[in-house]
C-alpha cells in the first residue's frame, strides 16, 4: 500500500506539469520575409504600437535618420480596383519609418528590410500598376471631375510606407533606387500636369520637384534626373503661355518671331511694333513665364552637358532644351532673346542628326527655317 507522502507527491507533480503544458505563444511581426514564432513569458510586452495615420497634405519626404517599428500585416494596402492575387504573391511585412512628430515606439529597434528585397520590390510594383490603371481611366474619361476623383488615389500610393522608404532612406548613390525614383517621378508628373493650362495639380508637383531636387543634389550630372526637372518647369509655365496665347502673341514653344539682325526689322512700324511687345514682356503675365522658364533652360541645359560628357545622345533631350528656350525667347524682350533662339535651333540641329530620331514636324519646319543663323557667323 502506497504511503500518504507518496500520493503528495505525485499530485505536485502533475500540477506542475499542466502548468507548463498551458504556456501560451505568442506570435511577433518581424521584418523577414518569414514570421517566426517567439516564446513570451509576458503577453504585456508585445504589445506594438499603431501605424501613425497620414493626414491629406502628408506628401512631404521626411529626415531619413529617425527610428523604425515593425507594421502588422497588411491584407492590402491598394484601394485600387485590380485582379486578385495569387497567395503566394501576397504583401509581407516590411518596416515603415515613424514621422518626426510621432512618439518614440517602446518597442525595441528594428533594423529596416533590404531596399531591393523580393518584397520591396512586389510592392514597389503594385504601386506602378495602381498608378498605370488611375491613368487609364483618366484617359479612357477625361474631365475634371475623372481627374479630381483619381487625385486622392494617387495621394494614397505616394503615403505608403515603401514609397516613402524608397524616397527617404534609399541610397541616393545607387543607381536601382535613383531607377525607381526617377520612374515614380515621371508618372506623378504626367498626372499632376494632366492640364497644363490649369496650372496642374501643385501638391503632385511640389512632391516631384522635391523628389528630383534631392536626386540631383546627390548626382549634379545625371542627366534623366536634370531633364525631367527641366520638364517640370517647363510644363510649370504653359498655364501662363497659355494666357499670353489667348491675348493674341504668339508665345508657344512651337513657333514665334527669331529677332535677329536683318533687313525684316528696318521698317518703322516694325519697330514700333517690337518696342509695343518688349513694354508688354516686362510686366504681368510674362514675368510670371519667365519665371518658370529660366529653371526650365538652366536644368535642360545642364541635362545635356551631362549627357554629352557621358557620351549619350538622345534626342528627347535635345526637343525638350529647344522648346524650353524657344517659349523662353518669345516671351524676353528681343535684345536678349536672341541667345535663346540660336540655341534651341543648335539644340534641334543636333536633334535631327541622331540616326532614327525624327523631329516632330512643327520642330522640323522651325529647324528648317532658322537654320541659316547656325551658319551665319
Amino acid at each position: 500500500m502506497p504511503s500518504p507522502d507518496g500520493n503528495i507527491s505525485s499530485a505536485i507533480k502533475s500540477i506542475f506539469c499542466c502548468s507548463i503544458l498551458q504556456r501560451r505563444q505568442y506570435i511577433l511581426p518581424v521584418d523577414s520575409e518569414v514570421d517566426s514564432v517567439h516564446e513570451v513569458e509576458d503577453p504585456v510586452t508585445v504589445a506594438n504600437p499603431p501605424l501613425e495615420i497620414l493626414t491629406d497634405d502628408d506628401l512631404t519626404p521626411v529626415p531619413t535618420n529617425y527610428p523604425t517599428t515593425p507594421v502588422e500585416p497588411a491584407t492590402g494596402t491598394s484601394t485600387t480596383p485590380r485582379a486578385p492575387e495569387h497567395p503566394s504573391q501576397s504583401p509581407v511585412d516590411i518596416v515603415a519609418p515613424l514621422f518626426p512628430d510621432s512618439p518614440k515606439s517602446p518597442s525595441p529597434f528594428v533594423q529596416p528590410p533590404i531596399m531591393f528585397s523580393p518584397t520591396t520590390l512586389f510592392r514597389l510594383s503594385l504601386c506602378h500598376e495602381d498608378i498605370y490603371t488611375l491613368k487609364h481611366l483618366l484617359s479612357q474619361s477625361p474631365s475634371m471631375g475623372t481627374y479630381r476623383a483619381v487625385l486622392p488615389q494617387v495621394y494614397e500610393i505616394l503615403r505608403r510606407e515603401e514609397v516613402r522608404y524608397l524616397f527617404n532612406s534609399g541610397d541616393d548613390g545607387d543607381y536601382r533606387v535613383i531607377a525607381e525614383r526617377i520612374r515614380f517621378c515621371e508618372e506623378i508628373l504626367e498626372v499632376a500636369y494632366w492640364d497644363v493650362d490649369t496650372g496642374g495639380d501643385r501638391r503632385l508637383a511640389g512632391w516631384v520637384e522635391r523628389g528630383l531636387g534631392g536626386l540631383v543634389e546627390a548626382n549634379p550630372t545625371h542627366y534623366p534626373s536634370l531633364t525631367l526637372l527641366g520638364r517640370l518647369w517647363l510644363l510649370k509655365a504653359q498655364q501662363y503661355l497659355s494666357k499670353i496665347s489667348e491675348d493674341g502673341s504668339n508665345s508657344s514653344s512651337s513657333g514665334g518671331s527669331f529677332p535677329f539682325t536683318n533687313n525684316d526689322w528696318t521698317s518703322a512700324d516694325e519697330d514700333r511694333d517690337t518696342a509695343e511687345q518688349d513694354r508688354k514682356r516686362q510686366e504681368g503675365v510674362y514675368v510670371d513665364a519667365r519665371t518658370c522658364l529660366f529653371p526650365a533652360v538652366e536644368f535642360l541645359g545642364r541635362a545635356v552637358d551631362g549627357m554629352e560628357e557621358g557620351g549619350g545622345v538622345d534626342g528627347s533631350v535635345y526637343v525638350f532644351q529647344a522648346e524650353a528656350n524657344m517659349s523662353l525667347g518669345n516671351v524676353t524682350v528681343s535684345s536678349e532673346a536672341q541667345m535663346f533662339f540660336r540655341t534651341a535651333v543648335e539644340a534641334l540641329k543636333k536633334a535631327s542628326m541622331i540616326e532614327g530620331f525624327n523631329l516632330p514636324i512643327h520642330l522640323e519646319r522651325y529647324l528648317r527655317s532658322f537654320e541659316f543663323v547656325l551658319y551665319d557667323d
